[in-house]
């Protein structure tokens, strides 16, 4: 929503919904003045159907350094932080307000709307009237630059915020397969544990989830178009399609592009016949699971995540038999708990680690276990 980064400072109203033709001439404006002071700048791919602008959403990487360094960059620990100064920014654009954030962060400035300005673009009544609607008569564009951290970044961010709440959209239906997309590319959710990441490529994500890419590119002229485009992907079912639950985050109000397409989800489940529905307890859970093998197959992290649960799976089988608590009641310790201690030593020592051990286990089981157990203490000659 335009103007809410200055709430404290100016009335909404001060910040007029900008329509079409007004919209595309600030963007051309403000990215031929940006391209001077940064190598990378974009504006994401608008929402389809748009009527109305509340802001400008400009996105850059890779600050240029035409002057000397110290004026055109800020440096922090000997890194060059990845903004140019907010004065320089300001200045370059005509803004008369600005909300800093220094480093990978978004700003937000307040660029006055010049009298007469909409009205070369036939706006001219509308202009008028947003004059009219605020003390003072001023009025202005709200304009946020998101700074990325570098190029790879940048084209990130770029892709899942072009049209609307699309990457939203996409992000929702990885979920209801198992996987978690957002900004930062594609991951495995692995609870307890930490995510696996697949991949931070969207080329190569959008070529595993099955959208093409070339629609994209082209764009889409309806917000349905968009639609089909992210349901064509073979990981979304829509008999199984759900928004809440574990893994989902919650969405505000005013994404709308997001609950209409939830809405359209809905409205083709309720279409679809419940013969067709049900098929079988479990097939959810089925269909998830094969999209997260497939995952790991595609992005070669197969051998990666097999290893980790190996290692998590040993973890607990030595936990379950060779615990502190474990070789005590085995011993019969009771309290005494350096006896324990060279207990464990001593096994450890004797079978080559904890690795030993487990093979000792998977060779004899509990009972070998246990065996070495009692060996050592009477080794240690522990009573």
């Amino acid at each position: 929503m335009g103007g809410s980064a200055f709430a404290s400072t100016l009335s909404a109203d001060a910040f007029p919904r900008m329509p079409p033709a007004v919209y595309a001439a600030l963007k051309t404006r403000l990215i031929q003045r940006i391209q001077s002071l940064y190598h990378c700048v974009a504006v994401p791919f608008e929402a389809p159907e748009k009527t109305s602008h509340g802001d400008l959403d400009l996105v850059v990487a890779c600050p240029k350094i035409t002057h000397n360094m110290e004026e055109n960059v800020t440096l922090v620990a000997n890194h060059i932080q990845p903004n140019v100064p907010h004065e320089i920014v300001q200045e370059t654009i005509g803004a008369r307000y600005v909300n800093p954030m220094d480093g990978n962060r978004t700003s937000n400035f307040a660029i006055p709307i010049v009298l007469g300005e909409w009205r070369a673009l036939n706006h001219g009544a509308e202009e008028d009237e947003a004059h009219r609607a605020v003390d003072g008569g001023d009025i202005f564009y709200q304009v946020d630059l998101n700074v990325c951290a570098d190029k790879e970044e940048w084209q990130r961010i770029v892709f899942f915020h072009g049209y609307g709440d699309l990457g939203m959209i996409m992000g929702l239906l990885a979920r209801n397969g198992g996987l978690a997309l957002g900004e930062k590319g594609l991951r495995l959710p692995d609870p307890p544990n930490a995510p696996i990441d697949l991949s931070n490529s969207f080329d190569d994500i959008t070529e595993f989830m099955g959208w093409r890419m070339d629609a994209w590119k082209t764009g889409f002229r309806t917000k349905h178009e968009a639609f089909e485009w992210v349901a064509s992907t073979p990981y979304f079912d829509l008999r199984k399609f759900r928004t809440r639950g574990e893994g989902f985050s919650k969405v505000k109000p005013e994404r709308k592009m997001y609950a209409e397409f939830v809405e359209w989800a809905f409205a083709k489940q309720a279409a679809v016949e419940q013969g067709e529905s049900d098929r079988g307890a479990g097939a959810e859970e089925k269909q998830k699971l094969a999209c997260q093998e497939n995952s790991l197959v595609y992005f070669n992290k197969k051998q990666e995540f097999d290893a980790l649960v190996r290692v998590r799976e040993q973890r607990a089988r030595l936990k379950e038999i060779f615990s502190g608590s474990r070789v005590r009641d085995l011993a019969e310790l009771g309290e005494y708990w350096k006896g324990v201690k060279l207990v464990m030593d001593a096994v450890r020592a004797k079978f080559g680690g904890d690795e030993g051990i487990l093979k000792l286990d998977e060779k004899e089981g509990e009972e070998g276990v246990k065996r070495a157990v009692l060996e050592a203490k009477e080794q240690l000659h522990l009573t």
